[in-house]
């Protein structure tokens, strides 16, 4: 018993599956393997307490309400939909003629909304009521291009590639190379996307920030613009020509938003005195076979920067990854998966 109940309980914080009627999230627990040496009692009366903590109501209220004022102002050029079912995790797409002419990485004719001069600065601002309810907020922006060749063949955007970063995103020039210049292009296009973001969001706000350049692969996933009648995936434009790979809804942008709630003491205590081993991992299972009961901050979605992310940059391998200062790696694959990218190839 004691070693099924350490298998079950000695996990991360996991994912949420369910929002019940009274606002708090169930936590999907998962199994690792039983570890190799024994587990200390203070480690166990940890987990125990992050366990009792709790997520207030209020802070999936706010989460629910910003959700909703984000959806008015930019809902017409954005789809956004929850990840995991609870309001703490947002995914945000953005594909538009609106933000990105061909070849540039500059915002275009981009639309105004209540709160910001473009959609990203809209999506920061609407975020602002939660500030008083998190430990941090995590982004992560993924950007996109068409198959047409960057304005500027040796594209370097320093105004967003030299300040802000753990590490440049690239050192050079690039000359006369397409694919390269694509691949910085996606890059700048999450730079300038997440720029927006953090101006929305406030110059003091505890943002932690990846920006991710995808290339040209989100295209290439959903056509072969070499094939006779290839046609751009919807929606579509005028502009838009197939043949030549120029297709408006590849100019895109994906943001994933993960809200770390800060969780607070929780009145819930165990029905089992004692301090030896035994006794503290009951008070775990207790806690965690009852999440009902103690609105677990487990809640929290699960984090996609973390200590077994990537911190470096892969240009080699079509990508670029960077983070802001003192945030840590980029979970890239948890980030494709939440954003629904999985047809895109990861390093």
């Amino acid at each position: 018993m004691m070693r099924a109940a350490i298998l079950a309980l000695l996990v991360p914080c996991a994912g949420t599956t369910t929002v019940p009627e009274g606002g708090t999230s169930t936590p999907a627990i998962e199994v690792e393997a039983s570890p190799a040496g024994p587990v200390s009692t203070e480690r166990l009366q940890e987990l125990e307490a992050q366990c009792r903590s709790t997520i207030a109501a209020a802070t999936f209220q706010d989460a629910a309400e910003a959700l909703s004022r984000v959806r008015a102002a930019i809902g017409s050029l954005c789809s956004i939909e929850l990840v995991g079912e609870t309001p703490l995790e947002w995914r945000v797409s953005c594909g538009s003629d609106d933000f990105f002419a061909s070849g540039r990485h500059e915002f275009g004719e981009t639309t105004p909304c209540e709160g910001g001069a473009n959609a990203f600065a809209c999506l920061g601002n609407g975020l602002r009521t939660m500030r008083r309810h998190l430990q941090h907020v995590d982004v992560a922006v993924v950007g996109h291009v068409d198959l047409q060749a960057p304005r500027n063949r040796a594209l370097r955007c320093d105004e967003l590639s030299s300040e802000g970063w753990a590490a440049s995103p690239w050192s050079g020039r690039v000359r006369r190379d397409r694919a390269l210049a694509n691949q910085r292009l996606a890059w700048c296009r999450a730079a300038r996307a997440a720029a927006s973001v953090r101006e929305g969001l406030g110059a003091d706000a505890p943002l932690r920030v990846a920006a991710i350049g995808a290339s040209s692969q989100w295209l290439e996933a959903r056509m072969d613009p070499a094939t006779e009648g290839a046609a751009c995936p919807s929606p579509t434009s005028e502009e838009d020509a197939a043949e030549e790979g120029r297709c408006q809804s590849a100019r895109r942008v994906d943001v994933l938003i993960r809200l770390s709630a800060t969780p607070t003491a929780s009145s819930a205590r165990c029905t089992r005195p004692g301090a030896r081993p035994e006794d503290v991992l009951y008070c775990l299972e207790e806690c965690v076979s009852r999440p009902e009961a103690t609105q677990s901050a487990l809640a929290n979605p699960t984090p996609f920067l973390g200590t077994r992310g990537t911190t470096e940059v892969r240009p080699r391998s079509g990508w670029y990854v960077a983070r802001s200062q003192g945030a840590p790696g980029v979970e890239l694959s948890s980030v494709l998966d939440r954003l629904q990218l999985e047809r895109l190839r990861a390093p």
